[in-house]
């Protein structure tokens, strides 16, 4: 609920490790609030869902009809909106 709110709730400052990385269940075409945060306090990584979301859809369209699609050509064209 924080992520649709566009806001990050109260983290230390010192609570990510060197080298981790963040990870916002929530996508869009801009860097998320949490995305952002990571982001600027030094995460490696810093992520959003989208890739979790068309993975998802793609397991299931694998389930359903025996087929794996190519999950990286949708991201991207996702991405490039």
């Amino acid at each position: 609920a924080a992520g649709l709110a566009a806001k990050v709730p109260e983290i230390p400052d010192d609570c990510l490790a060197d080298g981790g990385w963040t990870y916002d269940m929530l996508y869009a075409n801009e860097p998320t609030a949490f995305v952002q945060w990571g982001l600027s306090h030094g995460a490696a990584r810093a992520l959003d869902g989208l890739g979790m979301l068309v993975e998802q859809a793609a397991e299931s369209f694998r389930l359903w009809r025996g087929v794996m699609p190519d999950t990286a050509a949708v991201i991207t064209s996702l991405r490039a909106g």
